[in-house]
């Protein structure tokens, strides 16, 4: 599982998973050292805090897949950015998000040659819960 994890979640260690009923939870922690001020660009080592961050990701075998990431908050070194704290960033998600960038592209994939209801439904046949207004408000953003 390690493995898979190094793969699909980079910046990060597995910790644990287990079956919640139709929900495959996966813990992970971070293991990256530094982040990046995305106000000012200025690297910092300095931890602030941490943090509990949960999304949803493709799934396997039809189970819902739910993370659960242990982040930091990095105190800004650099004194003119008016941001003292930020969080840390990962490749495979956007801030804020609660879907990872593969599942979106998915949920996109199959929006794109059906409607939205219908593309809900196939969706939900794949394990992958995401309601018609989901379906449109992330072809909206994207």
């Amino acid at each position: 599982m390690n493995i898979a994890v190094q793969k699909l979640y980079p910046g990060t260690r597995y910790l644990s998973h287990r079956l919640d009923k139709e929900k495959l939870v996966i813990e992970l922690e971070s293991i990256q050292e530094v982040g990046e001020c995305p106000y000012c660009g200025k690297v910092s080592s300095k931890v602030h805090s941490y943090y509990s961050r949960k999304f949803s990701d493709l799934p396997l075998k039809r189970y819902q897949t739910e993370v659960r990431l242990l982040c930091k908050k990095f105190f800004c070194l650099n004194d003119e950015c008016k941001h003292r704290t930020f969080s840390e960033s990962f490749g495979f998600i956007k801030p804020l998000a609660l879907k990872t960038d593969r599942l979106v592209k998915e949920i996109l994939d199959i929006y794109e040659n059906n409607s939205s209801r219908k593309a809900s439904l196939i969706l939900s046949e794949m394990g992958i819960s995401a309601c018609k207004a989901t379906v449109c408000n992330l072809k909206n953003k994207h």
